[in-house]
């Protein structure tokens, strides 16, 4: 979870890390950024924390 996606280098510190975890489960990751809320990078999910609380994913 981060505050915001401010920069390159916080969607990379955030994103990156999840690339690296092979598995099958859902990989998000939750902010209180309402401009990228719902999209993806290579398959991890970018959620506003306010969806996520009220499990509307």
């Amino acid at each position: 979870m981060a505050y915001l996606l401010q920069n390159q280098q916080t969607i990379d510190r955030e994103f990156k890390n999840l690339l690296y975890i092979k598995d099958n489960y859902r990989k998000m990751v939750i902010t209180m950024d309402n401009l990228f809320s719902g999209s993806s990078y290579k398959g991890i999910e970018h959620i506003h924390l306010r969806e996520f609380l009220n499990k509307k994913i």
